[in-house]
């Protein structure tokens, strides 16, 4: 339950992260300092906003989808 929702976590950064929401995340910081750096160095935003949406989405899948490594259940001396 905790790595699953550790997935969910990183797939919300990876939504926020979007680069193509950058062209909605500029007017919405409009008037704050954030606002106008991003809107300065739009170029370098968008790089890291893409490096950073690449890792929360590979985080996040390795979090909800990872195969299970314990065997919990194995019944020892019985061949499967």
């Amino acid at each position: 339950m905790r790595e699953t929702m550790k997935g969910v976590g990183w797939f919300f950064v990876a939504l926020v992260t979007c680069p193509c929401h950058l062209v909605l995340l500029i007017p919405l910081l409009a008037g704050t300092a954030i606002g106008s750096s991003i809107a300065q160095f739009q170029t370098a935003t968008f790089v890291i906003l893409a490096m950073l949406f690449a890792l929360s989405l590979y985080m996040g899948w390795r979090k909800m989808f990872r195969e299970q490594t314990d065997h919990c259940c194995d019944v020892k001396g019985k061949d499967s």
